[in-house]
């Protein structure tokens, strides 16, 4: 194991990470800033304390320019297909182009999903869950493919989770993550002959602030001091889009932690996390 440093890696790259105020999302956008890359920082929230959970889009690109990079906070409601090609076109007008795209936006909607039974939540629930973090990540990979396209370079990052092939929290959100890893796959085979990388990411028990929050409120049913930081995902990304192989990667969906054997880097504590089910205590 290796002592991480992304050295400069990713300078002069261009990337888009959305759904960054806070949680994965940021840690991904902190360390592409750590890599020299200009990101492109996406979400809602641009108030401190407009929403319930702290971190703003501003904050996050303020952070990410003090560790190296140059960070650019651009609201967006990623739910609004007019509203995601407005930012794909003013990244693309403002820079050379786009290298990196982390589709990672995601809404957890305000009922109790994740101890209700499918036949008992509302149906809009399924679209609440589904039209971010699915169609929101198909409508921007749309968007910025057109160019990379052109470029014949650029790396697409789906952020799903283990609930793509094993059943979590419930119906609608297994599907979902189902969905956003088999576009990864397909994206990944058209875009293939113009050396284009398409790959979905699942983390695992990560401590973001939504999960620290539940656990301070009794509803997790884990320790989750045994899980990951939100930047060892951005490790992650920043391992992938330094690989001068990456190519070989697309149509993957990757473990974070695999990821992390595979190219030697740990957490932000120095710890490699064990897989999912040692995070959750069960092995």
């Amino acid at each position: 194991m290796t002592e991480w440093n992304s050295d400069d890696s990713l300078k002069g790259k261009v990337a888009v990470v959305t759904g960054a105020s806070r949680g994965i999302g940021k840690g991904i956008a902190l360390e592409l800033g750590a890599a020299g890359a200009t990101v492109y920082v996406t979400g809602r929230t641009v108030t401190e304390g407009a929403a319930a959970l702290p971190g703003t889009i501003g904050a996050t690109a303020e952070e990410l320019t003090g560790l190296g990079g140059q960070g650019i906070a651009v609201q967006c409601d990623h739910s609004d297909d007019d509203q995601i090609a407005a930012l794909i076109k003013r990244v693309e007008d403002e820079q050379s182009g786009i290298d990196i795209l982390v589709n990672n936006a995601f809404t957890v909607p305000d009922e109790p999903i994740f101890s209700t039974k499918f036949w008992e939540m509302p149906v809009g629930i399924w679209d609440q869950l589904h039209r971010v973090g699915c169609r929101g990540h198909y409508v921007a990979s749309c968007a910025a493919a057109s160019k990379m396209v052109e470029r014949r370079t650029g790396l697409i990052v789906n952020i799903s989770s283990f609930a793509g092939a094993s059943y979590i929290f419930n119906v609608a959100y297994g599907v979902g993550k189902a969905a956003v890893d088999r576009m990864a796959k397909d994206m990944a085979e058209e875009l293939r002959e113009f050396d284009i990388t398409a790959v979905s990411l699942w983390p695992g028990i990560v401590r973001t602030e939504h999960m620290l929050q539940a656990h301070k409120d009794g509803t997790v049913p884990f320790d989750i001091e045994k899980g990951e930081s939100p930047r060892f995902t951005g490790r992650g990304v920043v391992s992938l889009a330094a690989d001068p192989k990456l190519h070989e990667q697309t149509g993957r969906v990757i473990p974070i932690v695999d990821l992390a054997r595979e190219y030697g880097f740990t957490d932000v504590d120095g710890r490699q996390p064990g897989n999912l089910g040692e995070q959750m205590g069960f092995s």
